[in-house]
């Protein structure tokens, strides 16, 4: 029996955005509750400031079959906002090799219980005057923890493999599907390997 090609491709897209749909869903509906986006694999947020209260880091690492080991950070915020908010997902389809960009905009949000695993990060950072760095040697990897009773990120661009927002404020959602964007998208950024740790050669 012959694939219907048009069902087949709608039918991976929408298996691979779900829980970006679910978490559209919720937040339209107004709910308040724990909204995971780990499963989805790498996505990027982009947004103007960021503001949180209650901010702590720590290092840790990561790893693929292609890299081995890589740094990656953790980040928790009790509370904050974000202005100018872009949340985005890049889908390779099959049989037509195509990129279908999955976008979820909005301009104001508040949030708590931000937790979030990230390899990239780009912005202007500042914290408050009571900045902490520790750093953890005695373990099996030294490890580096910043706290701070606050932090603001302007013009932020994060790359996050994992994400969990306890609950979600937002007056306006705008999602939209892109096909093809003119961008490089997400999948063409490497991980820092660390040395001795990639498996080319």
């Amino acid at each position: 029996m012959p694939i219907d090609r048009k069902r087949f491709l709608v039918s991976f897209l929408v298996t691979n955005v779900v829980l970006v749909c679910v978490l559209t869903g919720m937040i339209t509906a107004g709910v308040g509750a724990a909204v995971p986006t780990a499963g989805v694999g790498t996505f990027a947020i982009t947004f103007d400031e960021l503001h949180g209260e209650g901010f702590e880091q720590r290092s840790t690492m990561g790893s693929t079959e292609t890299c081995g080991q890589y740094s990656v950070n953790v980040a928790q915020i009790d509370n904050g906002t974000i202005e100018g908010l872009h949340l985005f997902k890049d889908v390779e389809m099959p049989v037509t090799g195509e990129t279908v960009r999955v976008s979820i905009q909005s301009d104001d949000v508040e949030f708590q219980g931000l937790s979030q695993k990230f390899t990239h990060l780009e912005g202007d950072l500042s914290f408050d005057e009571d900045q902490v760095t520790e750093y953890d040697t005695e373990g099996s990897q030294d490890q580096m923890r910043i706290s701070a009773s606050s932090i603001t990120i302007e013009d932020g661009t994060i790359h996050t493999d994992r994400q969990f927002i306890t609950k979600l404020s937002l007056d306006d959602l705008t999602v939209d599907t892109i096909r093809n964007p003119d961008d490089e998208g997400l999948e063409t950024r490497e991980n820092d390997c660390l040395a001795g740790n990639s498996s080319d050669g």
